[in-house]
């Protein structure tokens, strides 16, 4: 683990590294059973009743390769294109003074101290994505939450609390010039007076 990078030795332990942490977020969200600690034990169990004779190795290879396949090519269209080393974002930790740089974990970029695994800090990674937010006027970011999952809020929080699980667009309600918010795979819907429109039509009059 120590020749691929995954930990280090400081002070006669073993640390993770940045890549070891990323390699583990990764396998534990795309290969969540063959990661889980009952994994082996049941993968042992399985081969001791094959060395007795009591069970065919053809099907414990079948029952244990079907579902790692599936989960193989899954992860293959899903784990996201990261970056071995960190990226500068001209920064300085507000805890110890060193360099902010872009890491990537399972759920994507997040901002780390460069002093890692010494210094812990942590920041989101707040991705705009072009709307006014309606009470303050900030930007509208995305976010994850603990469990990966999107949503939107003002890059002012927590001085601003608007979120919303739907993303906002960029162009204004028709009827009241309020947030327009993604409702369904067809229609956008006025946060402020209720009022759904059609996403096409709201889309072709930015066009036009």
């Amino acid at each position: 683990m120590q020749a691929r990078g995954y930990v280090e030795r400081v002070d006669k332990r073993l640390v993770p590294t940045e890549t070891g942490e990323l390699v583990n977020d990764l396998l534990v969200k795309h290969f969540a059973d063959i990661v889980d600690f009952g994994f082996t034990a049941r993968m042992e169990s399985n081969l001791d009743e094959v060395a007795s004779g009591n069970r065919e190795w053809v099907d414990v290879i079948r029952k244990f390769y079907g579902p790692f396949a599936e989960d193989l090519e899954r992860a293959q269209k899903e784990m996201p294109q990261t970056k071995r080393g960190p990226e500068p974002i001209g920064r300085a930790c507000p805890k110890c003074g060193h360099d902010l740089v872009i890491r990537y974990g399972r759920y994507g970029k997040f901002i780390s101290c460069s002093d890692f695994p010494t210094c812990r800090h942590t920041e989101p990674w707040l991705e705009k994505i072009g709307v006014t937010c309606p009470k303050d006027g900030g930007e509208i970011v995305m976010r994850k939450t603990r469990k990966g999952r999107t949503f939107y809020g003002c890059a002012h929080y927590p001085e601003c609390d608007f979120t919303s699980w739907k993303r906002p667009l960029p162009e204004p309600c028709p009827k009241c010039k309020g947030l327009l918010v993604v409702s369904n795979k067809r229609e956008a819907q006025c946060i402020a007076c209720e009022e759904s429109f059609l996403l096409d039509e709201i889309q072709a009059e930015t066009v036009e």
